[in-house]
């Protein structure tokens, strides 16, 4: 059989296993959003049932068969140097996925899908009873989990590492401490200096805000950011996120508090980051492996860039701020774009990490990313998560959470076992600087674009340099080829340093 009908019987093999994924990421949408309480058992159990189906089909011996004839191994992934680059690169990240797949065992991959739905839907009721020992046994479940999958994967003495190169590859805990020890440094010495400085006027944002006033606000604000709702909708969960059900079909969701309006706004905005990520993968490989980011951190690098470097600038404020005034009449008639534009970036340590500001955001994230260090080698017992969790919060923060709610429970990760996400949020601060100081240096009038609410010039840099390679390029070799960079905690911090330094006159 010639190469070309070899490569389309494993694209179609591939493409069966993507629809499979984007039906399991239906159900799991339904899930978090609409699903009545009592249908999570059975809802798992269709989980269960569409992972064994993937992954029967995906591990299979014409796979494997596939693969080999087409050159491609573990030590020469990219197979037979005749072929396309395009191809190349898809058979790289086939046998990639293939080598890590076929190492686990069916009942485990079932089980895993099923537990996985069940902790959830637990997850979402202990953080509303503020009952950590209730989620306590999912979670203990779901690291169980998390454990057996990088042992079968080989990494017996560095299990951690082996959750991290699932978000993040090639980055295990040395790589990303070295990174994040001297970002924590620099960020915590830059919240001193802001904490002796005055606080900017927040008082128009205390009132509150009905669900119905900021879903109005938030579907003007999507069309606002070019998201086309023909090709996806906003919904509500419990922890806003973004899903791939179609290439035309990309939901995002986020949540209502009456007493914080700015939530809903940026977890609205950053969302739509990702979307528009998922949104611009190329019609030539969309729904193949390769139709997804290079990485979480690139990912991320998406959301962050459009919720703060964009989102909490002051040509966006005072682009959006007259449609933010017809949306809701008379609440800031008397407030000035400026105003709330710092307002905005108020920054001060904050509880919650998916509100906090962009100076202590990284800090949350390092928390987490050293609580599961400690999770996986030991250090840390899970019913000792919360008390350390305060004191953490302490150290790094200097504020402690008066309950679970706020504190360990905070998140959505650990309830569907994705160990190992977290540092992928500070890694897409530091990707989307890079990226973003190349957007500027291309674009000459980026600000003046914001300010009028011409994002089109800016999706389109986004979509030609980093959306349309998909998964081809690993997160290094993508952020090289964009900016000629390796990767580096100095753009980013320098942006902060400067963009607070003018807001707090430091």
């Amino acid at each position: 059989m010639d190469k070309k009908a070899l490569l389309e019987k494993l694209h179609a093999i591939d493409r069966e296993c993507r629809l499979l994924e984007r039906t399991a990421s239906l159900l799991h949408w339904d899930l978090e959003t609409y699903l009545p309480s009592l249908g999570v058992e059975e809802r798992s159990e269709q989980l269960a049932l569409l992972e064994s189906l993937h992954h029967e089909r995906f591990t299979s011996l014409e796979t494997e068969r596939l693969l080999e004839e087409l050159g491609s191994t573990t030590d020469n992934p990219r197979g037979d140097e005749k072929l396309p680059e395009l191809e190349r690169d898809y058979l790289r990240r086939m046998r990639m996925d293939y080598d890590r797949e076929e190492k686990l065992p069916l009942d485990f991959v079932t089980a895993a899908a099923k537990a996985e739905g069940v902790s959830q839907a637990a997850w979402v009721q202990a953080r509303r009873d503020n009952n950590f020992a209730a989620f306590l046994p999912h979670l203990e479940n779901m690291i169980d989990f998390a454990r057996k999958r990088s042992l079968y994967w080989g990494f017996k003495n560095k299990v951690y590492d082996g959750l991290l190169d699932i978000y993040e590859p090639n980055m295990g805990v040395f790589e990303i401490a070295s990174v994040f020890t001297p970002l924590r440094e620099r960020l915590s010495s830059l919240l001193k200096d802001i904490a002796m400085k005055p606080e900017p006027d927040c008082s128009f944002l205390n009132d509150e805000f009905s669900a119905e006033v900021q879903s109005k606000f938030n579907m003007e604000l999507m069309k606002y950011l070019g998201f086309n709702t023909k090709r996806g909708r906003l919904d509500i969960s419990a922890h806003p996120f973004t899903t791939t059900l179609g290439s035309n079909d990309v939901r995002i969701t986020t949540r209502y508090f009456p007493d914080n309006f700015l939530s809903s706004i940026f977890s609205t905005i950053h969302e739509c980051g990702h979307a528009f990520y998922e949104l611009n993968i190329p019609e030539e490989i969309r729904l193949s492996c390769l139709a997804d980011g290079a990485s979480m951190g690139v990912h991320e690098s998406q959301s962050r860039l459009w919720e703060n470097v964009i989102g909490r600038s002051l040509p966006f404020w005072e682009g959006l701020f007259p449609l933010l005034k017809e949306c809701i009449p008379k609440r800031f008639d008397n407030v000035k774009a400026y105003d709330f534009y710092k307002a905005v970036n108020l920054a001060k340590p904050s509880l919650i990490r998916v509100e906090a500001d962009e100076v202590s955001y990284c800090l949350h994230i390092i928390l987490r990313f050293e609580l599961e260090q400690g999770l996986f080698s030991g250090a840390i017992k899970t019913s000792e998560l919360p008390s350390i969790w305060r004191a953490k919060m302490k150290e790094y923060l200097g504020i402690i959470p008066d309950t679970d709610s706020e504190g360990v429970l905070q998140d959505v990760h650990w309830s569907h076992g994705s160990f190992g996400y977290f540092p992928s949020y500070a890694l897409g601060n530091l990707y989307g600087l890079q990226f973003f100081g190349k957007l500027k240096a291309d674009i000459s009038s980026f600000e003046d674009l914001v300010t009028k609410g011409d994002f089109l010039p800016i999706h389109d840099w986004l979509r030609d340099n980093i959306h349309k390679w998909g998964r081809r390029l690993a997160p290094g070799e993508l952020l090289k080829k964009v900016t000629g960079e390796e990767l580096s905690i100095d753009p980013f911090l320098n942006y902060i340093k400067e963009k607070y330094s003018k807001i707090y006159g430091i």
